[in-house]
């Protein structure tokens, strides 16, 4: 193993986040994770300062054979032999923890210099980024946390290249009470195709729909507009009667007529609305 990886190792089977164990060395976290990726190498005092802290010679730290652990060990004020220092360690990973409130996994594997994995959670900000990324403030391809940005991504409030799901989200589909994006899904909807309790966009479907080119809901404002109580259309609107039925056909000739072709994804879509509340397959 390198330098970097025997380090993170030591690091993690203590059950140290990267700051607590900077703290302890009188370093950034990010100067600890750097260690760890191999990025940089510690200065000579500090891997005497970790082979005392973790019990290891300082042999074992720089060559890449592995040796047991051995000697004194001392973390954060507690200290004793590497055999009896699992069940002193327990009782300083709890005090850790509610002192920072704060954990952290980073996979060894990467991509392109990203961790596959990277769990950063706290109660401070944190971040964590990675191929997939989970915490307070999350970065990755898949990314998961309060706020996150990625190409899929789950999170309170959230950025999604592909897909978004929260509470306010952008993203090219996006799901959430405010979501804005391509085609969205929310109480508050924005996007080319809308749906939600107001949809605004080139194509809206709720209870208020207010669409460039097509508008159904119970009020409709748009180009052409379909109301279950209140209708408003450019070229084409229609009121529900009380048994639900509609001039459908009208409105699908409307579509053809005023829509244009590049539109037509969006079309068929509501189309195929249409059709179902008309009734017809």
């Amino acid at each position: 193993m390198t330098l970097g990886e025997k380090i993170y190792r030591l690091r993690i089977e203590r059950g140290l986040s990267q700051e607590a164990f900077g703290e302890m060395l009188n370093v950034s976290r990010q100067s600890v994770s750097k260690w760890e990726t191999d990025q940089s190498l510690p200065e000579l005092d500090k891997i005497v300062a970790i082979s005392e802290m973790f019990g290891v010679s300082t042999d074992y730290l720089l060559k890449e054979s592995e040796e047991k652990l051995t000697g004194q060990v001392n973390v954060g004020g507690i200290s004793g032999t590497a055999a009896n220092f699992e069940e002193n360690v327990s009782t300083q990973q709890v005090i850790i923890q509610r002192q920072t409130f704060e954990y952290e996994y980073k996979s060894q594997k990467s991509w392109r210099g990203l961790p596959l994995i990277h769990v950063h959670i706290g109660i401070r900000p944190v971040r964590a980024k990675g191929v997939i990324a989970i915490g307070n403030i999350a970065q990755g391809f898949v990314a998961i946390g309060i706020v996150g940005m990625g190409v899929i991504t789950l999170a309170v409030v959230g950025v999604g290249l592909l897909l978004a799901i929260g509470t306010i989200v952008v993203g090219s589909i996006a799901l959430g009470s405010f979501a804005a994006g391509i085609v969205t899904f929310g109480a508050l909807s924005v996007g080319i195709f809308s749906m939600g309790a107001v949809a605004v966009g080139q194509f809206s479907y709720g209870a208020l729909a207010i669409g460039s080119q097509i508008a159904i809901g119970d009020v409709a404002r748009g180009g052409i507009a379909l109301g279950d109580s209140e209708a408003r259309g450019v070229f084409f609107e229609a009121v529900r009667a009380a048994d639900g039925s509609f001039d459908y056909e009208g409105m699908i000739r409307a579509i053809d007529a005023n829509v244009p072709g590049y539109w037509h994804v969006f079309t068929q879509w509501m189309k195929a609305i249409i059709r179902m509340m008309a009734g017809v397959r």
